[in-house]
């Protein structure tokens, strides 16, 4: 078994491909596999996926994504062997190192989780950067080799990345170790009030500069609590929770949005599409914003309607029009991730159109994508929202849940965005491998924010 350990982190002349690490990782530590995917477990070798979970700032807008195996995973992992635990940091590091994932995200923070085991892999090189923080769960301090700890942390530190340390409890013993870190990140579920708020004093009292992170916050209400205690971030299931929810106010006309939507798909002429439009003029100035924004990526500014719809073609100025069905004024935290996890569904399944078993139109897959969450931004039920605007009969059919490729195709965009472990099976019923789904998912991510930077603006 450890033989294949050595082969794996001992410095071979050859890089292993992030799908042979995978192999490797689980023919050390193999996961035990969802009843759903064990079908598909010897075509696609026990893939394992990386997770990733927004973390909003005080302004309600995304900071930044922590990259982490599941939590499960993570959880089994802390009983496991130190070499075990490289493998599986191993692992997650060969399929993020090539992404580039810290210039896709901008000025977003990539938190990537390790054990204290990994913070000399050789992987790490190629993940520097100081918008990328590595997250270390501290050990039982007797395991802990300090002089070697030290010399660790002072690596990361030269290579240009930011630290952080989770915690769910407090760890004096680790006191020397908190004070020098720029993130410490909190489970408040764990703590009692006065517990927390001893803990915070503590904190900022050794370094009042670090960020402090609320994680695995349940509710708007667990949000509010935090909040008011002055946490810096805010991480978990309540970022994307519809609880509560309640359509926000837009100075878009969605009722003109739609017949301007029903225009182009039933092939109405160009300057009839274009009149419908010009009508309201400020529908015409954020529709024009979004073209011209730098995710679209068009050599010369456009002007006017009728010039957008000449030079993009009816599928992608259907595309760019439906984004101002997600415009809201002074968007909240609900609104923002709402909008972004749209984007990105889109952009995802638009990524991965034609390959493995997917539908080969990669303007369908980008509206089945971006029109999957309308029914609640709306509050409406889908079947309302397809009463109102014209979709091809293939992405209408796979809003409302009827099986087929896209429907799929759909399925694992939304599988991407939590830790429940259905991936794998997602992945498999599409016939794609995990390096491929997590490159396209932080591919995607980016892209996203471009748009909807732009849209906030």
């Amino acid at each position: 078994m450890f033989e294949s350990i050595r082969r794996l982190l001992g410095g071979t002349p050859e890089k292993p491909s992030p799908q042979d690490s995978f192999q490797q990782l689980n023919a050390v530590a193999p996961l035990k596999p969802s009843q759903t995917g064990a079908a598909n477990e010897s075509q696609h070798g026990h893939s394992s996926f990386i997770c990733r979970e927004a973390i909003l700032g005080r302004n309600e807008r995304i900071a930044g994504y922590e990259f982490a195996l599941g939590q499960g995973v993570q959880a089994r992992m802390m009983d496991k062997s130190a070499a075990i635990r490289r493998v599986y940091d191993e692992a997650m590091l060969n399929n993020l190192a090539p992404l580039g994932v810290s210039s896709l995200l901008g000025e977003r923070s990539a938190f990537i989780r390790l054990s204290v085991e990994s913070l000399k892999s050789p992987l790490l090189e190629a993940l520097a950067n100081p918008n990328t923080v590595i997250m270390i769960t501290p050990r039982p301090i007797a395991e802990i080799d300090l002089a070697g700890m030290r010399a660790n942390l002072a690596h990361i530190e030269a290579l240009g990345f930011r630290q952080g340390w989770s915690l769910n409890q407090p760890r004096p013993e680790y006191a020397e170790f908190l004070r020098k870190a720029d993130f410490i990140e909190i489970d408040p579920a764990a703590l009692d009030g006065i517990q927390l708020k001893k803990m915070i004093a503590d904190l900022r009292a050794a370094n009042g500069e670090q960020k402090l992170i609320a994680s695995r916050l349940q509710t708007a209400d667990d949000f509010k609590y935090c909040f008011e205690r002055r946490f810096d971030y805010f991480m978990g299931p309540f970022v994307s929770s519809r609880e509560n929810w309640h359509p926000s106010k837009s100075d878009v006309n969605h009722v003109q949005v739609f017949q301007a939507l029903e225009l182009i798909q039933s092939g109405a002429e160009f300057d009839a599409i274009a009149a419908c439009l010009r009508t309201d003029p400020i529908l015409t100035f954020k529709l024009l914003r979004y073209i011209n924004s730098p995710g679209i990526g068009l050599l010369q500014k456009i002007d006017d309607i009728q010039q957008a719809l000449m030079l993009l073609g009816r599928d992608r100025f259907y595309r760019w029009l439906s984004l101002l069905l997600f415009d809201s004024k002074r968007p909240g935290y609900q609104e923002n991730i709402l909008i972004e996890q749209a984007l990105t569904r889109g952009r995802f399944m638009e990524m991965l159109a034609g390959k493995g078993r997917l539908p080969g139109n990669a303007d369908q897959m980008f509206l089945t994508g971006l029109f999957s969450l309308m029914s609640v931004m709306l509050a409406q039920p889908m079947e309302e929202v397809l009463k109102q605007v014209a979709l091809p009969q293939t992405v209408s059919a796979a809003l409302r849940g009827e099986a087929g490729a896209m429907h799929d195709a759909l399925a694992l965009a939304i599988a991407v965005e939590s830790d429940k472990g259905d991936m794998t099976a997602a992945a498999a019923q599409c016939g794609l491998g995990a390096p491929e789904v997590v490159g396209t998912m932080i591919e995607a991510l980016g892209w996203a924010q471009l748009i909807a930077t732009a849209g906030n603006h």
